[in-house]
């Protein structure tokens, strides 16, 4: 009945080009899209270049109320108190634009937050692998390798990676009183820190006893970064509680303590127990240091040592002992002395004769295992006389050397291991022992109670001078640094030009990185030192530096890089024309 519809025509021959060229799309033009030159291009005789579609990526960030969600190390996931008070402080410092609260959509926040936390994982990972691991045992390589399909491990060594970040790059204080430094650590990896432990810690509390059977050296591990952490923030309380934990983790698992890994996480965990030792003390009270518990070394680090870590670890041992033994016999005889803040104390406590005659056999079981632990290091980590010289190692006079010229070494951790051993020889000295013991006022009026330690304090600073000091501040983080024992030598030091070249070289570590080195802060350090020389200045000798009431190791170092708030010290020393004791308080600038 009715025909089919004509065709409709074209209303134009324009063909539409959804891909056109880049010249016809500048000129406005349609292009015809033939290959491989359009026929626009090829009439002005121009390079026919197709369009590529872009994608661009923009990082948005959101309002400061939501802010401290979005930054978390897992989604959901809730920090601790602590944790919590850092990331809201982190996120009204660190956000810089507003947007709309329409502006992303509620998948579109789920993808920017999966993508930013996993950037976050690789940045962490990879400063772990390039700026942690080579101040870390060994071991710690191989816990790498683990961590993929552990995320407990995982979020553990993220934690110290960022909590590392954190404590090398200082940010400038607004406002700040003058014990706490000028200084502080990097809020936002502080406070990504924070959220990667509470995460591990979680997951930690989640295991049973049969993760902990099946899964030792993972469980070890993670304890262990867990108290690195700890140490590195300065929270004894907390560290404490992990030596606790692993101490009864160990008892339960005694039958793979003999694994070669577990040997090399035990000397590891042995590290960071001497380390947080000679942070207490530094500075404790006299009653607290006259307390100070020996820190033994497990049976199964004892007897033939094989690597450089498991060395070090034994002259650890071996210097913080003999540490205990001789600064315990020293302030015994401030111990019962009434405290004046007057010029001097006149007469001196004489400490009782079994005490010290207890102490000198002690000290010497000290010296020969130091002994035993010199005759077994290998010529690799020993002292060079030239870093050029073709004179074999073991036939180097380095000890006959001009007494002002540096020491050099293989490596850095080779020169950390021989200072320990240098400063564990000023320990096991005992010309100031017998001097204070004695009654011949001749004798201890004479300047000279220090005359055996003070040449190997001019050994030490020879070390020191022979190192990198940028190497101080970034491999030592989680052993004793040479801050550390250089203040320890300048109290068994009478010598003012020996201690103005300890004062130099602190000063000059400062003017490097104005933070700390050893997880002990410089500047601190440095204005002890500068007030025991103002002392020697007047010619009065300090041999013993103490907290006139005791902190507890003062509070985690979330804030600063000192634990404890130091601006008054009581010194323990003598005047070096006299016999005379004193014990006075003294103010401390830094």
């Amino acid at each position: 009945m009715y025909k089919p519809a004509p065709p409709r025509p074209k209303k134009t021959d324009i063909v539409r080009s959804r891909n056109g060229c880049k010249n016809c799309r500048e000129r406005r033009t349609k292009c015809d899209e033939q290959k491989p030159t359009c026929g626009t291009c090829a009439r002005l005789g121009k390079v026919c270049e197709s369009v590529q579609q872009e994608f661009k990526f923009r990082v948005v960030t959101r309002p400061a109320s939501t802010r401290a969600a979005f930054d978390t190390s897992e989604p959901n996931e809730q920090s601790s108190s602590s944790s919590s008070s850092s990331s809201s402080s982190s996120s009204q410092k660190i956000t810089s634009n507003q947007i709309g609260s329409d502006s992303l959509s509620l998948g579109n926040i789920d993808l920017i937050k999966s993508l930013q936390h996993s950037e976050r994982d690789v940045f962490y990972t990879t400063y772990w692998e390039d700026n942690c691991l080579p101040a870390l045992n060994p071991v710690f390589h191989s816990a790498s390798h683990l961590a993929g399909t552990h995320p407990i491990l995982n979020n553990a060594i993220l934690a110290l990676s960022s909590c590392n970040l954190s404590r090398l790059h200082a940010e400038r204080r607004l406002s700040s009183t003058s014990h706490m430094g000028s200084f502080s650590p990097s809020l936002i990896h502080q406070t990504r820190s924070q959220l990667y432990y509470s995460s591990a810690i979680r997951k930690f509390t989640s295991l049973d006893q049969r993760d902990y059977r099946h899964d030792a050296t993972i469980v070890l591990t993670v304890l262990i970064l867990f108290a690195y952490v700890e140490s590195s923030m300065g929270n004894f309380q907390g560290f404490y509680c992990h030596v606790e934990g692993l101490s009864n983790f160990l008892s339960e698992v005694c039958e793979a303590v003999g694994h070669p890994d577990i040997k090399a996480l035990l000397t590891a965990w042995m590290q960071t127990r001497f380390v947080v030792w000679w942070a207490r003390a530094y500075f404790s009270s006299l009653d607290i240091h006259q307390q100070l518990p020996s820190i033994p070394l497990p049976g199964v680090l004892k007897g033939s040592v094989n690597s450089i870590h498991e060395r070090r670890v034994t002259v650890l041992s071996i210097l913080c002992e003999s540490h205990r033994l001789n600064s315990q016999a020293v302030l015994g005889h401030w111990s019962s002395n009434p405290i004046s803040t007057e010029t001097e104390c006149k007469g001196h406590h004489e400490m009782g004769k079994t005490d010290v005659e207890t102490c000198f056999p002690l000290l010497a079981e000290e010296a020969k295992r130091l002994d035993e632990w010199l005759l077994h290091l290998p010529p690799s980590e020993q002292p060079l006389k030239d870093r050029d010289d073709d004179v074999p190692i073991e036939h180097r006079r380095w000890d006959m050397d001009d007494l002002n010229s540096p020491i050099y070494f293989q490596s850095h951790d080779a020169a950390l291991n021989f200072a320990y051993h240098v400063v564990a020889r000023i320990m096991q000295c005992t010309g100031l022992l017998q001097r204070l013991q004695t009654r011949d006022t001749n004798c201890l009026g004479s300047g000279y109670e220090c005359y055996e330690a003070e040449p190997w304090v001019q050994l030490l600073l020879r070390i020191a001078k022979g190192v990198n000091m940028w190497a101080c501040l970034t491999r030592n983080n989680y052993t004793i640094g040479f801050s550390g024992l250089l203040l320890t030598a300048l109290l068994r030091c009478q010598d003012l030009s020996l201690a103005i070249e300890i004062q130099t070289w602190l000063q000059a570590l400062e003017d490097l990185q104005p933070t700390e080195e050893g997880a002990f802060p410089v500047y601190q350090t440095l204005g002890v030192v500068k007030a025991i020389n103002r002392q020697k200045m007047m010619g009065r000798d300090v041999f013993g530096v103490t907290q006139p009431v005791d902190d507890g190791g003062g509070t985690p170092k979330f804030t600063a890089y000192n634990s404890q708030s130091i601006n008054t010290l009581l010194f323990h020393g003598k005047l070096r024309a006299s016999p005379d004791l004193f014990a006075e308080y003294v103010s401390i600038d830094m």
